[in-house]
């Protein structure tokens, strides 16, 4: 008889929270456990053997599915509908396991263990004995280890939830995240080779405006469908994931009635607060439900997946082959002093046991930037961001560091030492230099070193903001009587990132006003960043190398 075990640890949804599941009633599960001559247990986290009698249905129609946390002997399913059985296997036409779900938060979610690492599996869900068009995932490769085609590849989403950011008059940007997408299906195929995706991260602000379940659905599971249910996704969480708040819109324009005092509305996106319980998506309060985010994605809070435990699935760690990730809270715990301590507490635990030869953090609020309207020299999310965790990052070998937030993409020098505003940044001091003395570009001859040469250590990080993926800013200067929503005058001019030339539509001195994403390419020797545009081009790129 074989066995199916149980490895349901509880489901933190917020830091220190702990949830368990207890089934004391099996006496159902009994008569199946006689018929079928195994066991078989409702959990989320299944060791699955064969259960063969168990595979002979059909595929059943279901919504938003989607994989989370593929390592090299594990993949979480999650989908909804009617169906709890998943059947699985190494041959497409021949799914000879199968395993069921539990129903947690609104989604049915299966964990399969036991598996072979760096192997494709198909799956089905409902029981059919061959895979559907797209069910299908590759494990990681073992810890340390790349993938058999020698490569990590691995896309970036910013911002790209405008698809559902129609409210108010505000126009929907569905078109441009399809388009940002199809770019970088175009470059993949054209340039790439077709090479399948390992990892999808999420850089914040994929779900406008107030990051509800509805408006996930429309601006990421229905965009990205085909891509989700074959490649794990990894989110981190932004300004817009976390509802909205009160707003004085005469702020943004002075309209009449403005002159009896300030009209306060109900506005996505400007949460100011640190408690995730206290979402709110519709000005009514915080509603029952808690933060979507929290409920539809399932992380790991007790190093499931590599890393140090963070405790909570607001900031965690995982570990991919050979390439360490990273997801910091720059909306919710950066906000309060206590949680800000404990989130750095924890990433230089994380950081000082990490052996892995690259890696790499995600956040929404960038360090550096001056996009449209949100400029690091103001806004205290990014320079609590920039002077509380750059240092560490630095300190303890991060080699990238990307966010979104601004619309547009910029990606810094090789950087050190620099935590103030941008009128402090001198080159000489915190970039890397080329031969001749100015900062180096990361291309051609020029390539980054991981140790750098400057000073023998692992002590220098790439900061990208790559937050174009659903539009671009365009130029848009303040009229009289409104204040936001306009360009600010030193738009694109952080001199802390990198220089490109001007004269083209959407260049600008330091950065891009492009739409677009970003893909990175880790093998045991470099690691190559590209930004990507609609149209599939590479717009830029930097390459940083190490010695074996």
């Amino acid at each position: 008889m074989t066995e199916i075990g149980i490895s349901k640890s509880g489901d933190n949804r917020n830091a220190g929270v702990k949830r368990t599941s207890e089934f004391n009633s099996y006496g159902r599960w009994f008569q199946l456990l006689q018929i079928f001559s195994c066991s078989l247990l409702m959990t989320s986290s299944v060791y699955a053997e064969d259960v063969i009698s168990s595979c002979s249905g059909a595929e059943t129609d279901v919504s938003r599915l989607f994989l989370q946390q593929v390592s090299a002997h594990s993949a979480m399913i999650k989908w909804r509908g009617d169906t709890p059985v998943v059947c699985f296997g190494t041959q497409p036409g021949k799914l000879d396991r199968s395993a069921r779900s539990e129903f947690i938060d609104g989604h049915h979610q299966v964990t399969l263990a036991g598996l072979e690492a760096d192997t494709h599996y198909y799956y089905s869900i409902g029981g059919a004995t061959s895979s559907g068009p797209g069910r299908h995932f590759r494990t990681a490769p073992e810890s340390g280890q790349l993938p058999a085609d020698g490569n990590i590849h691995i896309w970036l989403l910013g911002d790209s939830g405008t698809a559902t950011e129609a409210q108010g008059g505000h126009k929907t940007h569905a078109g441009e995240a399809v388009d940002v997408m199809n770019g970088y299906l175009k470059y993949n195929d054209q340039q790439a080779a077709g090479e399948p995706l390992d990892l999808i991260l999420l850089l914040g602000d994929n779900a406008y405006l107030e990051g509800t379940d509805e408006q996930w659905q429309g601006a990421y599971f229905d965009i990205y469908a085909d891509l989700i249910k074959t490649t794990a996704t990894w989110p981190t969480i932004g300004n817009h994931e976390m509802g909205g708040g009160p707003l004085d819109i005469c702020i943004f324009r002075r309209l009449p009635q403005c002159e009896k005092g300030p009209l306060i509305s109900h506005f996505g996106g400007i949460s100011r607060s640190a408690n995730p319980d206290s979402y709110d998506s519709d000005g009514d309060g915080p509603d029952p439900g808690g933060l979507p985010y929290l409920k539809i994605f399932s992380l790991p809070s007790k190093a499931e997946q590599g890393g140090v435990a963070s405790g909570t699935e607001q900031y965690y760690s995982f570990d991919y082959g050979n390439v360490h990730t990273v997801s910091l809270d720059s909306q919710l715990s950066n906000r309060d002093p206590v949680q800000r301590s404990a989130m750095r507490d924890w990433l230089i635990d994380d950081l000082s046991s990490n052996t892995l030869d690259w890696t790499l953090v995600i956040f929404h609020h960038p360090p550096y930037s001056k996009g449209q309207n949100h400029d690091s020299d103001i806004e205290q999310n990014e320079i609590d961001m920039r002077e509380t965790f750059a240092p560490v990052f630095e300190d303890h070998g991060v080699d990238v560091v990307y966010s979104g937030h601004a619309h547009s993409y910029e990606r810094s020098w090789y950087l050190n030492g620099h935590y103030g505003s941008s009128e402090t940044f001198m080159a000489k001091a915190h970039a890397e230099l080329d031969g001749q003395g100015n900062p180096s570009m990361g291309q051609g001859t020029d390539v980054y070193q991981q140790i750098s040469s400057a000073t023998a250590a692992d002590d220098k990080a790439v900061y990208t903001v790559a937050g174009s993926a659903g539009k671009a800013d365009q130029e848009n200067p303040c009229s009289p009587g409104r204040s936001m929503g306009c360009s600010l005058p030193n738009w694109l001019s952080h001199p802390a990132h990198r220089s490109f030339p001007t004269g083209q539509t959407g260049y600008h001195s330091h950065g891009l006003s492009l739409k677009g994403s970003v893909v990175i390419d880790a093998s045991r020797t470099s690691l190559t960043s590209r930004f990507i545009s609609e149209n599939g081009q590479v717009l830029d790129h930097f390459i940083i190398t190490r010695e074996l």
